[in-house]
C-alpha cells in the first residue's frame, strides 16, 4: 500500500511538472507573439504595411535563454521566402507587380516541446512604378513605419529650406532640409549630407540628393551616407535601365520608355532607302548597361555620330540577349523628356483612374474640341508632345491667361491632374495654362 502511494505521489509530481512546463511554453509562445508584433505589426492604425521592395525577417527568437525557431510563409504565389546570407529570411516580392497586391505573411514559432504558434500580418505590395515621380517617392517615404527604411537609393530634387546642422570640417558633412515641389507639409531632411558643393549650401539652393530614405523616429530623412548629386535637377535613369536588363529573353516592356544617352557606336549606318539607323547609347555613364536603338528614325537620325547626345522614345525589349529599343523607336527633343514621361504615366492609367499628384506637360495644340467660353472662362484643347501623334493629351476646360486666344499650332505648357476618362487621357477640369508660344 505504501509503495502504491509513493508511486501515485511520483506520478502526480510528474504530471504537475509537465503541466508547469506546458504552462511555461504557452507563456513563452505568447511572449513570442508580442516580440513579433513589435517588429512586424503596422505601427500606423488602420493602415497596412507597404512592402514595395524585398525585405528581411528573423529566423528565430531567444526567450529565457532558449531558441524558438521561426518559419515564414505567404499566401501569394508571387512572393517567395528564401534564406538570407546573415541567417535571416528574405521576403522576395515582385517589384514589377502591375497591380496592388494584398497578402498575408505568417510566422510559425516552434517551442522546444514541438508546440507551435502562428502569427499573421496583412501586408500590401503597391503597383510597381518603374520610374517614380518625385511626389511618388516622397509619398512612399512618408508611408514608412517608424524606424523603417527603403532598401534602394532614391533621388530627389528640391529647395533647401533650412540648414539644420552647419558644415563640419571634421566630419565633412552637413544636415539640411529640402522641400520637393509644392510638398511643403512633407519635407525631407538630408542627414549628414556629403559631396562636392555641400560645404557651401544655403537656404534657397535648388539641389539633387541621392540616398536611402528612412523614417527615423518620425522624421522622414535621407539617412547618413546621402550625397549631393549637384545643383539643379539631375534626373536618374537607373530604375529604367535596371528594369530593361531584368527582361527575360524575348520579353518587352508593357509600355514605352524614354531615355537620354550618348551614342557609343553606330551599329548599322543610315539607310536612305529605309530612312533609319541603328546605334547603341550609354545612359548616365553606365557602360555596363548599353541600350541599342534598332532602326532609329526621327529628325537628326541621319547625321548621328559617336559622342552625340540624344533622347530616344520607344518600346524596350530583350532580343536574344540584346537590350534594345525595338523597331519604330524615334529621336525626341531632349527638353521634352520630362513631358514625355508624364504622358507615358498618363497612358498607363486604367479607365477612370487618376494621378494623385499634378504633372506639367509642354506640347503643341493639334485640335480644339470645345472653343473658348466667355461664360465659363475655359477652353478644351488637344495637344501632342514631341510629335508623338499616338499619345494625344486633352486639356479639359483649360483656364488661365491667354487661354482665350489659343489656336492650333500654339505651343503650350499645362499643369494639372492627369486622368483616364473613359479611355481619353486628359488633364482634368481645373488644369491651368502656364505658358504659350504663338
Amino acid at each position: 500500500m505504501k509503495k502504491f502511494i509513493a508511486l501515485l505521489t511520483a506520478l502526480v509530481m510528474c504530471l504537475t511538472l509537465c503541466a508547469g512546463f506546458a504552462a511555461a511554453e504557452d507563456e513563452n509562445l505568447n511572449s513570442a507573439k508580442g516580440l513579433l508584433d513589435f517588429q512586424y505589426k503596422s505601427k500606423t492604425r488602420g493602415k497596412l504595411t507597404a512592402t514595395a521592395e524585398d525585405y528581411e525577417v528573423i529566423s528565430q527568437l531567444m526567450i529565457d535563454g532558449v531558441v524558438y525557431p521561426i518559419t515564414w510563409t505567404t499566401d501569394s504565389d508571387t512572393i517567395q521566402i528564401v534564406p538570407a546570407e546573415d541567417g535571416k529570411y528574405l521576403v522576395d516580392v515582385d517589384e514589377t507587380n502591375p497591380k496592388e497586391l494584398t497578402y498575408t505573411l505568417t510566422a510559425t514559432v516552434t517551442a522546444p516541446d514541438g508546440s507551435t504558434l502562428d502569427v499573421s500580418y496583412e501586408r500590401v505590395v503597391p503597383a510597381a512604378v518603374l520610374e517614380m515621380s518625385y511626389a511618388d517617392i516622397v509619398a512612399a517615404a512618408y508611408a514608412l513605419d517608424t524606424d523603417a527604411a527603403m532598401t534602394k537609393a532614391q533621388r530627389l530634387f528640391g529647395v533647401v529650406t533650412s540648414i539644420d546642422t552647419a558644415w563640419s570640417d571634421e566630419y565633412q558633412n552637413i544636415t539640411v532640409t529640402i522641400q520637393v515641389g509644392d510638398l511643403a507639409d512633407q519635407k525631407i531632411q538630408c542627414f549628414r549630407l556629403t559631396g562636392e558643393g555641400a560645404k557651401d549650401l544655403k537656404e534657397g539652393d535648388e539641389i539633387t540628393v541621392e540616398g536611402i530614405l528612412k523614417n527615423y523616429k518620425g522624421t522622414v530623412e535621407f539617412d547618413k551616407g546621402c550625397v549631393l548629386v549637384g545643383f539643379g535637377e539631375i534626373v536618374s535613369q537607373a530604375a529604367m535601365l535596371d528594369a530593361a536588363y531584368a527582361l527575360e529573353d524575348g520579353a518587352a516592356m508593357s509600355k514605352p520608355s524614354v531615355l537620354k544617352g550618348v551614342v557609343k557606336s553606330i551599329d548599322t549606318a543610315w539607310s536612305d532607302e529605309y530612312q533609319n539607323i541603328t546605334v547603341t547609347i550609354v545612359c548616365d555613364g553606365k557602360e555596363e548597361q548599353p541600350i541599342q536603338c534598332y532602326r532609329l528614325t526621327g529628325e537628326g537620325a541621319k547625321d548621328l555620330a559617336e559622342g552625340a547626345e540624344i533622347a530616344v522614345f520607344g518600346t524596350i525589349k530583350n532580343y536574344k540577349g540584346t537590350i534594345e529599343f525595338d523597331k519604330g523607336c524615334v529621336i525626341v527633343p531632349a527638353d521634352s523628356v520630362a513631358s514625355i514621361k508624364a504622358v507615358i504615366a498618363g497612358y498607363a492609367l486604367e479607365t477612370d483612374a487618376a494621378m494623385t499628384s499634378e504633372s506639367t506637360i509642354t506640347g503643341v495644340i493639334n485640335a480644339i474640341p470645345t472653343a473658348w467660353s466667355d461664360e465659363y472662362k475655359n477652353i478644351t484643347v488637344n495637344m501632342v508632345v514631341a510629335g508623338l501623334e499616338d499619345y494625344v493629351i486633352q486639356c479639359y476646360r483649360l483656364s488661365g491667361e491667354g487661354a482665350d486666344t489659343l489656336a492650333e499650332g500654339d505651343t503650350i505648357t499645362v499643369t494639372g491632374l492627369l486622368k483616364n476618362y473613359k479611355g481619353t487621357v486628359e488633364f482634368d477640369k481645373g488644369c491651368t495654362l502656364d505658358a504659350v508660344v504663338k
